[in-house]
Formats: structure tokens, sequence, C-alpha cells
């Protein structure tokens, strides 16, 4: 069962709902027929590809077994920053959101990626890994999204500023990873997650330069 793993904030947080209502209505209604639009979760990947071990776990014993010791909240935290604002040819990247740099969030990805098997997991933390949330999928040529990236920064102020002007960019400390059977249409993805874990040491953020 191929799967991926994602982080999510916390169920009820402000940025949860905001976030949901850019990735379905707002930003989607500037560019697809509505019939085209594929809305889906609120998330940051962290990997894909995972095909559990032959091991006989359960897909929530295999999460619960991942190494998350060196991360503590407010001490040595992930740190989930939004920053830039890219529209990208990949269909599940086509506008999203790239993360600030930082040193934790790759190291995890590595530990997560490693876990699942891949000998990679260093290398590929290191030089393919490149976070981001998505807020788009779409299958439509990157310059119609380029040409609206303006209008789409504009509407993402007004939706996060007050949270900013709160919290002084902060979103939400704490969340959960997934475990995500995404092989499934893009949206039945919310009822597709097989295994839950609180990441008591995430922080969302975001940059002010985005807002």
């Amino acid at each position: 069962m191929p799967l991926s793993l994602w982080f999510m904030v916390k169920p009820g947080n402000p940025f949860e709902k905001t976030s949901q209502e850019l990735i379905s209505t707002t930003i989607p209604n500037l560019l697809l027929p509505a019939d085209q639009i594929r809305p889906f979760p609120p998330h940051i990947t962290i990997t894909s590809g995972i095909e559990l071990p032959a091991s006989g776990k359960s897909p929530q014993e295999w999460l619960d077994s991942i190494d998350c010791t060196p991360y503590s909240p407010q001490q040595n935290e992930v740190l989930l920053e939004l920053d830039e604002l890219v529209a990208e040819d990949p269909y599940f990247r086509k506008c999203n959101i790239a993360l600030k740099e930082n040193a934790n969030l790759r190291s995890f990805a590595a530990t997560c990626r490693k876990a699942a098997g891949f000998e990679d997991a260093e290398a590929w933390a290191r030089d393919e890994y490149r976070p981001h949330f998505s807020l788009l999928y779409a299958d439509i040529p990157t310059k119609e999204v380029r040409a609206k990236l303006a209008l789409i920064e504009m509407k993402i102020g007004f939706a996060v500023g007050d949270l900013f002007a709160c919290c002084g960019g902060a979103l939400c400390l704490g969340g959960s990873m997934v475990l995500v059977d995404t092989r499934r249409p893009v949206v039945e993805w919310k009822d597709s997650i097989v295994a839950t874990r609180e990441t008591p040491f995430t922080m969302w953020r975001v940059t002010k330069a985005l807002v």
C-alpha cells in the first residue's frame, strides 16, 4: 500500500479553516471551472511512496515507531514556516507556498524516509526534498498561474493577515502527522488517513513577506 506522510495543523485551529477555504474555493475559483476543482486537506508532505515493511506492523504501529525524541516544543521545534508563493509545472505543486529553510525539518524528513526503508534518505533530504504547502492541484499552463500570483498573494494576505497581526506570524503550535492512502482520488484524501500521531514539536508560522 503506497502511502504519503503529511504534517497537518490541529483540527479546529483558525489556520485550518482559513487554509481550507483558500484551497477549496478562493484560489481555484480564480483559475478553474467549478467541475475541475479538486479540494484536498491542508498539509505539508514529509515524504511519499511509502511501502510499509513486511514485518507485520500496522500503519499506526509503524507511525508510532518513528523516533521523534530529538524534537520538543519551544526548545527544538520542527519549524514549518510558509515563506514564498510560487507556481510550478508539477500537477501537485501548481500553486504552492515554499517553506523557509529549517534544518530540523530536513533531518526529520530523513528520519521518516529512513524508517520507510529508503536507503537514500539522507541524500534525498539534503538534495531533493522541497517542502511546500500546496494551494492548487491543476493541469493548466503554469504561466496562467504565474499571471495571477499577485492576486493570489493579495488573497492570502487578506486571509491570514489577522492571524499574523494577532500572533506575530505564529499560526499553530503542534498538530499531527498522518499516513494517507494517496492512491485514492484527491477529493477522497480527507477520508483516506490510515494512521495519526500528534506532533507537539511542530510550529507553524508565516513570514511577513507573504502577508
